[in-house]
């Protein structure tokens, strides 16, 4: 899904090299078993203290299980979980005063332990005792282990029940499709194998089967018409999907999505999937006629040269890929209003200084290596791109540099910014002062460090690089990329000179090692590293209202603030105002 421009075919293999090794996609090798439960012992509660003091912590959850959305109690203090049996039998007390001696799970927050009693029946991994306090029903429902009801430590307000309802998950068949327990069988039809939803919606709590979960999902209007369920821990609780966000959630081995099979009201009804989606679905691709010089699906954002048809001029680059987290983007067309700000900063300064801009939304395919996928063993080729794709994405990087470096346009030159940089001083242009620093020292390659932070000057940071158009330069991120795809096994004889290149890390790591590690005359020679105070500043800690901060990087957390900053701080640097595509709300 990486095709485009001229070609069909655009693989991660290296531009203009055809004797370097093509990267394959994993094949489907066999999945890794899901973990075992972990034995009740690591499941022990907190001895709750007594009146007026808090009530227990919670059991823990396996290491899997996603953080809850919301608490088990709904904000006026009702139960959120799914509404019990009514019990025909009194809840029949064995001790008073006492726990437990071992825990098995925790229900959360019931009425009565006569609904405690009906919940714990359900499980087989419960014993046929619970222990609840009517004083603290806070304290929440908690069953105990097989055997484990004697020897349980003394506390005031706890009692240990004996249960009094036959075990339902064996005595009666699964609910039909509409969860009233009819004579047809409940058939479960999975939407998603061993995924997550992209985005929650509701935290039904415990349910014990898909059935029942389904029909909780059913009544709940908050929910689209699927939900997420693990068979083999259904302690982690049923959970439904938002209507658009059944699909592209997480790997996760233990974790199903499902589709609803009670019948739903027309406007919860599962919308047909999202086909092959615009990689630069909501981002500022300038309309009219795409550029026949563009690579792969980039798009172009502004081309603010006067002649282009006559080539030359700055090239700016910014790669946007949606990635697991979902935070630069969904396929639905979602895009955060940090980076729309951010975008929207870097068009003005292009557009007032006479630059091209260009963003690329989709990774080059395959993303993998044959060393990684090697690497990964019998992960899913799902899991083994996720794990990977922090650094593949940063590869990419260079991968751009090399395809436009090599463009018929002949750009003058090429600049790589990350796409949480912003040019923040457009009263001056920015690339200009760079590229005149470059002539007058004679290098071919602007880098900078991360000197604003207390041990980072000297050390590269690969978020912004601007390349003067020569041999080395052309030649460099072709042997940078190419020993990227060889890993762990050495380039011999690069294009820049260098004998052995080695780059099985991050891309930042490999120009560090190229700096520093003795390669002077094929690469410091060629290169400048200047003071990421002045011209890549991190933007946690500030560097906005600073006269001297030609470009903020809002690296990690600091992406969130950067539409505070750049739309709502002193000056408006996007030049569209309050309503315009970057600040808008």
């Amino acid at each position: 899904s990486g095709g485009g421009g001229s070609s069909s075919s655009s693989s991660r293999s290296s531009v203009g090299s055809p004797s370097a090794p093509a990267p394959a996609r994993a094949a489907d090798d066999d999945e890794s078993l899901p973990p075992k439960r972990p034995p009740p012992k690591q499941q022990l509660a907190l001895r709750p203290a007594p009146p007026p003091g808090p009530p227990p912590a919670p059991l823990p959850r396996p290491a899997l299980a996603p953080a809850p959305l919301e608490e088990d109690e709904r904000a006026d203090g009702s139960s959120a979980r799914p509404e019990a049996r009514t019990s025909k039998r009194q809840a029949v007390l064995y001790r008073k005063d006492v726990e437990c001696g071992l825990q098995v799970m925790d229900f959360g927050h019931l009425q009565t332990p006569e609904e405690c009693d009906m919940m714990v029946a359900d499980v087989p991994e419960c014993g046929r005792f619970f222990m609840f306090s009517q004083s603290h029903p806070d304290w929440k429902c908690r069953c105990c282990a097989p055997d484990a009801e004697n020897e349980g430590p003394k506390t005031p307000n706890w009692a240990v029940y004996q249960v009094q309802t036959l075990g339902a998950a064996k005595e009666k068949p699964e609910p039909g499709p509409g969860g009233g327990g009819g004579k047809e069988k409940y058939k479960v039809v999975v939407h998603s194998k061993r995924h997550e939803c992209d985005e929650q919606a509701f935290n039904f709590g415990y349910a014990a089967t898909p059935a029942k979960c389904d029909a909780l999902v059913a009544g709940k209007a908050e929910c689209g018409a699927h939900f997420m369920f693990s068979k083999d821990h259904p302690d982690w609780a049923c959970r439904c999907c938002t209507r658009d966000g059944a699909d592209d959630g997480p790997a996760s081995v233990n974790w199903d999505v499902f589709v609803v099979q009670a019948t739903l009201p027309e406007n919860r009804r599962a919308r047909p999937p999202v086909g092959v989606t615009d990689p630069l679905v909501n981002l500022p691709i300038a309309e009219g006629p795409r550029p026949k010089w563009l690579v792969k699906d980039d798009g172009l954002v502004i081309d603010g040269r006067a002649n282009p048809e006559m080539g030359g001029g700055i090239l700016i680059l910014q790669a946007v890929l949606m990635d697991a987290s979902k935070g630069w983007g969904k396929k639905q067309g979602f895009r955060p209003r940090w980076l729309r700000a951010i975008l929207a900063a870097n068009r003005a300064h292009a557009r007032k200084y006479g630059h091209a801009l260009i963003l690329r939304g989709k990774p080059t395919q395959p993303q993998l290596t044959p060393w990684q996928v090697k690497q990964c063993g019998k992960k899913s080729p799902d899991q083994c791109t996720t794990d990977n794709e922090r650094e593949n994405f940063n590869w990419e990087k260079h991968l751009m540099l090399a395809e436009y470096l090599h463009s018929p346009q002949n750009f003058s030159h090429v600049m790589m910014l990350d796409a949480d940089a912003a040019f923040i001083q457009q009263d001056h242009n920015t690339l200009k002062l760079i590229s005149d620093i470059l002539d007058g020292k004679g290098k071919d390659l602007f880098l900078t460090d991360e000197d604003w932070l207390k041990y980072g000057e000297g050390r590269i940071n690969g978020g912004l690089i601007l390349a003067k158009n020569t041999p080395f330069t052309r030649g460099l991120f072709l042997d940078t990329f190419d020993a990227h795809v060889l890993g762990p096994v050495p380039l011999k004889k690069g294009r820049i000179g260098v004998e052995t290149l080695v780059c099985s890390s991050n891309e930042q790591i490999c120009l560090n090692d190229l700096w520093k590690g003795g390669k002077g005359a094929h690469f410091a020679e060629h290169t400048m590293l200047a003071g990421g105070t002045k011209w890549n500043h991190g933007a946690e800690s500030g560097g906005f209202d600073e006269p001297g901060v030609e470009i903020l990087h809002f690296m990690g957390g600091a992406k969130g603030t950067a539409d505070k900053v750049l739309c709502d701080g002193s000056r408006d640097v996007t030049g569209e105002g309050p309503t315009g595509y970057g600040c808008k709300t």
